[in-house]
């Protein structure tokens, strides 16, 4: 940021600064200074911070002033006012405000927004003939079904509802991704490919996506557990809302016997680091208390796939909102991960008996993933004081957790990273699989004409050498001992041959 010399801060940051607002910061600050032009600057994190000469500010006194600079000019905060309309001076302030412009569509907007966010009433008539204003800007926000409010003459066509209500901005990026038609893309690939082919493709995904579902969590199942969660992938898409029953008998099938619930959880849990720093929560999630009304919002959410609304966005929102909650003690991860399997292949988007390496993908990009979750996590937990006793057995949470800590987050990173990693399993992984088939066929084809091997040792051998980038390592040499070196050499050309464009491919990428 540059200088502070004669900082008027404006909009959110002001209300945060004047009434001592608990809230995660915020990730762009506007500011007034005595300069003639306009400056923007961004932290190394991605934080911005906007800079405004002072001549063009009316009002940064009042507390009209800065709710309507950020009504107008700045993202919108449903945290921030949520934490604010908790101040029964600012209730009384819309109030008057309501009353000295009734017309003002400010005015409106931050009524029918404390209404919906605290349970409030005031007293108000709409003028006649005052037009209806939209909460959110469909050229700036994804909307969702437009609900009005004859009272304020407000149409609230937020995503979701106070309970849980993710706000997904339209960047460039997410406009071009969502203008790809990835749903088409999913269908046409998958109708390109003969029946046979499609199935195996397919078997080894349903493979690739357990195995790194669980690799993300940092465990290895056993061969039990690991077939128990592809059998659940393999039901994902079946008829029924995400009621609390659904989702206890999906956590009893992917966790051990032990660790099965058969409710939401009814005690604080919390996430920790292992080793000496276990003492210390990376998250705690929501209280006991909001955790049924928040599931039950996620479940609206999720429902939009069906009803028109864009199947990635609402798989996005709501499954990432299920790991937010942290509904049960153990198997939240996978069943998030789950999740985004479910809504997709409900809405239509994967076509039934299909998988898309989502985990596969995630894990590819564990960093980028492992940060989505943490810029959700981290601020909210850093605003809460905490004590983890010494054997890190409970916590006691000091600080309140309001709904308004917990239910509403910015998804736009998240829903761009889902898109772009769907983009990736239809253009490239599905198409990997399929490539690396149709080469092992052929080396096959080839091989057996000379060559005397059981199957399952010849599938194995080629594979370890595309794993070996067309190379028989000597350490596997053991694999065919009886072979003299031309043989293998024979065999690895043959291998080369066929596997040419997947093993750069490789390299690639």
């Amino acid at each position: 940021m540059i200088g502070t010399a004669h900082r008027t801060y404006l909009g959110y940051e002001a209300l945060v600064r004047r009434y001592g607002l608990r809230v995660p910061p915020l990730r762009c600050v506007y500011s007034a200074v005595e300069r003639a032009i306009e400056t923007r600057s961004v932290s190394p994190e991605g934080d911005e911070f906007i800079e405004l000469p002072l001549a063009r500010i009316q009002d940064t006194d009042s507390l009209v002033g800065q709710l309507t600079f950020a009504l107008k000019r700045e993202r919108l905060n449903l945290t921030v006012l949520g934490a604010l309309c908790e101040h029964q001076e600012v209730l009384d302030t819309i109030q008057v405000w309501l009353a000295d412009k009734p017309s003002s569509k400010y005015a409106r907007i931050a009524a029918h927004l404390a209404e919906w966010l605290t349970g409030c009433t005031f007293e108000y008539r709409l003028p006649p003939g005052a037009p209806r204003v939209p909460l959110l800007n469909p050229d700036e926000y994804v909307i969702g079904p437009g609900r009005s409010d004859t009272k304020f003459g407000v149409i609230n066509n937020l995503i979701g509802e106070t309970w849980f209500c993710p706000l997904i901005r339209r960047t460039p990026r997410l406009n071009a991704l969502l203008a790809e038609g990835l749903a088409g893309k999913v269908t046409d690939a998958v109708n390109a490919i003969e029946p046979e082919m499609l199935s195996r493709a397919v078997d080894y995904l349903y493979l690739s996506e357990t195995q790194s579902t669980y690799t993300i969590e940092d465990e290895i199942p056993d061969n039990n557990r690991a077939a128990r969660f592809r059998r659940l992938l393999e039901q994902a898409g079946e008829p029924g809302e995400l009621t609390e029953q659904q989702l206890c008998d999906w956590q009893n099938q992917i966790v051990s016997p032990l660790m099965a619930e058969q409710q939401f959880r009814d005690s604080q849990n919390w996430l920790s680091r292992p080793g000496r720093l276990r003492n210390v929560a990376d998250y705690i999630p929501p209280p006991p208390a909001l955790v049924e009304g928040m599931m039950r919002g996620i479940a609206q959410v999720a429902n939009l796939a069906t009803e028109g609304f864009d199947a990635v966005l609402a798989a996005s929102c709501a499954s990432f909102g299920f790991v937010f909650v942290h509904p049960f003690l153990d198997g939240n991860g996978r069943l998030h991960r789950f999740l985004l399997h479910h809504i997709l292949r409900q809405a239509g988007f994967t076509p039934a008996g299909v998988v898309l390496p989502l985990s596969a993908r995630m894990l590819k990009q564990l960093e980028r993933y492992s940060a989505l979750l943490k810029t959700y996590s981290r601020p909210r937990t850093d605003v809460l004081e905490y004590a983890l006793d010494a054997e890190s057995g409970t916590i006691h949470v000091r600080t309140p957790q309001p709904k308004w800590l917990y239910a509403y987050f910015d998804a736009t990173d998240i829903c761009e990273f889902i898109l772009e990693c769907c983009k990736a399993c239809v253009e490239e992984d599905l198409q990997t699989e399929v490539e690396y088939l149709r080469a092992h066929d052929a080396t096959v084809r080839d091989l057996e004409s000379w060559l005397d091997m059981r199957q399952s040792a010849l599938n194995t051998l080629i594979d370890v050498i595309v794993q070996g980038n067309g190379v028989l390592s000597k350490n596997k040499r053991r694999l065919v001992e009886r072979l003299t070196s031309d043989e293998i050499a024979r065999i690895e050309a043959t291998v080369n041959e066929h596997f040419a464009e997947y093993i750069d491919g490789r390299a690639r990428a």
